[in-house]
């Protein structure tokens, strides 16, 4: 039957390169092991039972392939992958735009505005739950379109429907673990956002000789901590989608596979 794409390539994706880029001399940040743990749990062998997964193939490649009264076509689906995929990117943009955001569900970005103290800007609480609910509607965007992927490409052939039952199954298996190592995300971030406020307070001493903020209407401009900060959140997130959409992908591949064959 058609391969599912090895998991593994998670460990060496855009998402663990980043978190690693983000080590900090003298502060753990845990990014290696953030990426060991995932490494982890991706290696499947011996870690889950897949007999469910076996009955299910069983009784999939024991009957034919239910055909639907529209068979979606390789190119349509491509095109909605690319949509959807295109949206999300935009999406996470223009969260980070005050201009471009104002349609952006909340909680929305802490932007440095005379309605916003220095104080506010520095509490890291309004930064998690603007990321947290970033994940969430990301999530839902692609869970939706990995459905519908799945309904697409099971009513191809029994091989493509027996890979849907698979892929439903892994899903269904590792969801809860990988959520949970998603949400250290924002935690790392936490660790991060602090070590960039704390090594800002010392170039500030550094200069005026004594403790202070400087000039906290700069913080959001180029090379302000502040504006490295929300950039590398940003650069989280466009990475973390990158592996959320890692299983719609295989299967997009392996339809369009099954189609060369035929």
């Amino acid at each position: 039957m058609t391969q599912v794409p090895p998991p593994t390539a998670l460990a060496s994706s855009r998402l663990i390169r980043f978190l690693s880029d983000l080590t900090v001399t003298g502060v753990e940040v845990s990014h290696k092991h953030f990426a060991e743990r995932l490494g982890r749990l991706i290696d499947l062998s011996g870690s889950i039972a897949l007999s469910r997964v076996h009955v299910g193939l069983a009784a999939t490649a024991s009957k034919p392939c239910a055909k639907t009264a529209t068979v979606v076509s390789t190119e349509s689906l491509v095109d909605e992958f690319i949509r959807v995929r295109t949206t999300i990117v935009q999406s996470i943009i223009d969260s980070f735009v005050p201009a471009a955001g104002v349609g952006v569900a909340p909680p929305s970005l802490p932007l440095v505005t005379a309605a916003i103290s220095a104080a506010e800007l520095t509490k890291y609480g309004r930064y998690q739950l603007f990321y947290v609910s970033r994940q969430k509607e990301i999530a839902v965007k692609l869970g939706k379109l990995r459905a519908s992927t799945r309904a697409a490409v099971s009513s191809r052939s029994s091989r493509l429907a027996q890979l849907v039952v698979l892929d439903a199954a892994l899903d269904e298996a590792l969801s809860a673990p990988t959520q949970k190592l998603f949400a250290e995300i924002p935690r790392l971030l936490e660790r991060r956002f602090q070590y960039l406020y704390l090594q800002h307070q010392q170039v500030v001493a550094s200069q005026d000789g004594e403790h202070g903020e400087g000039d906290w209407r700069l913080w959001s401009q180029a090379g302000g901590w502040l504006e490295q900060f929300t950039g590398e959140m940003q650069g989280l997130l466009l990475a973390e989608l990158e592996v959320r959409i890692q299983p719609v992908l295989g299967l997009i591949e392996a339809l369009k596979e099954e189609v060369e064959r035929a």
